[in-house]
């Protein structure tokens, strides 16, 4: 059957003008999403601050060790820390600008997953980058430049954290991830979709099942300071002395004004220490503060009849000892000690004891130790003992705390 030509000719016609009305609309909206939604890789360095660190570098399968500054690190990068340390730097692809820097501290394990950046101006959409933090403890700075916001989003095997601008700290271990807003908001969803949102010196714990918070930033290190566990928890305990023929020093668990303390005690003569340690080993160069709390009382202390801390002013009925690296590796110690009752005339005094009133209960709060040891800032924690010495005392701690503050 022979077409209709006038039928063709309005079928191409009409055809024609849909296409052109379709082409008209599609590529203009086409284009505008192009520009608004396209995203480009950002610049990341990874910084080595000790290494050697192991990278696992995106389609290569076995880890490379890195000990220093490399560039252009691709998306689906794996770092792993073991006593060492590095640093993720993000610049915005266009300008340069520093949307984020990821502080790795030892024992971590991260992935960068992706780290991206809206390829035109004209785009209203953040600076991304998305971590996997699968042990460890991170820094996260998030940065913000004039022209739009910096989202980071932490993924865990506990639940995930969403990062504004500002500082912040994620750190996970097999139970939980925790999460610490020094400045800033954030919003921590656990694996259950629960979501909690945290602001300036907040933080949140998730076990995956339930999120705990907000809390305040601050955390004491020290386990067991109130001693309403056995010793076992947390603490080791020692004793030495000079001579094997006189009464061993004790320390024990005791309960005083209706409160657990740690009661040190001997009755002899030349010298002898008992003390209770714990290690904490625990890196502090990010926090603002770190204070010293106790409460001690002295019930007895003789030293050839007199009081003080010894013809070497070491041997002090109380003493508190934090051993510590500081920001330059070198290991170093701070201490504070307690005494009651006059020394003999030649002995001498250290400037790190002070004395305090026989029989009663004192506080003693060390203020900012950050600022104390300005000249060799403390950078990790090693641990901190308590512990009496002398010839005959008779003391007793509790409240033990060392507190961390963002």
């Amino acid at each position: 059957m022979r077409l209709n030509p006038e039928r063709m000719a309005w079928g191409v016609l009409l055809a024609s003008f849909f296409i052109c009305i379709g082409l008209g609309i599609a590529a203009p909206l086409g284009a505008r999403r192009y520009v608004l939604h396209s995203r480009v890789g950002q610049n990341v360095t990874l910084e080595v601050q000790k290494g050697p660190l192991s990278v696992t570098l995106a389609g290569h399968g076995a880890p490379v060790a890195i000990d220093k500054e490399r560039g252009e690190i691709p998306e689906r990068t794996i770092v792993a820390t073991e006593s060492t340390a590095g640093r993720f730097v993000v610049h915005a692809p266009q300008t340069g600008f520093v949307v984020s820097t990821i502080q790795l501290y030892d024992n971590t394990e991260i992935a960068l997953a992706s780290a991206r950046s809206p390829r035109f101006p004209a785009s209203r959409l953040p600076h991304e980058v998305v971590l996997d933090v699968r042990a460890g403890r991170a820094r996260i700075n998030v940065s913000g430049d004039n022209s739009r916001p910096t989202i980071i989003e932490v993924h865990t095997p506990h639940g995930t954290a969403t990062l504004a601008e500002g500082s912040h700290e994620v750190k996970v271990n097999g139970a939980t991830m925790e999460v610490t807003v020094r400045d800033g908001q954030a919003e921590v969803t656990n694996n259950a979709a629960h979501t909690l949102a945290l602001g300036p010196a907040e933080r949140a714990l998730t076990d995956g099942e339930q999120v705990i918070g907000p809390l305040p930033a601050t955390r004491n290190l020290i386990v067991n300071g109130d001693f309403q566990d056995p010793l076992e928890n947390g603490w080791t305990t020692y004793a030495t002395q000079s001579d094997p023929e006189q009464p061993p020093a004790t320390v024990r668990i005791t309960t005083d004004e209706a409160r657990e303390v740690v009661t040190f005690h001997r009755s002899g003569s030349n010298h002898a220490e008992v003390g209770v340690q714990q290690d904490i080993n625990y890196d502090v160069r990010d926090f603002a503060s770190l204070e010293l709390h106790l409460a001690m009382r002295i019930l007895n202390q003789n030293i050839a009849g007199f009081g003080g801390c010894g013809y070497l002013s070491s041997e002090c009925p109380i003493t508190v000892l934090i051993d510590y690296k500081d920001i330059y590796g070198t290991d170093r110690q701070w201490r504070h000690a307690f005494y009651t009752g006059e020394p003999a005339p030649d002995w001498p005094i250290h400037p790190w004891t002070e004395q305090i009133p026989l029989g009663s209960w004192q506080t003693y709060d060390s203020g900012n130790l950050i600022e104390t040891l300005a000249d060799s800032p403390p950078a990790f924690i090693k641990s901190l003992t308590v512990y009496a010495s002398g010839h005959a005392f008779q003391a007793m701690v509790t409240e033990v705390e060392l507190v961390a503050r963002e």
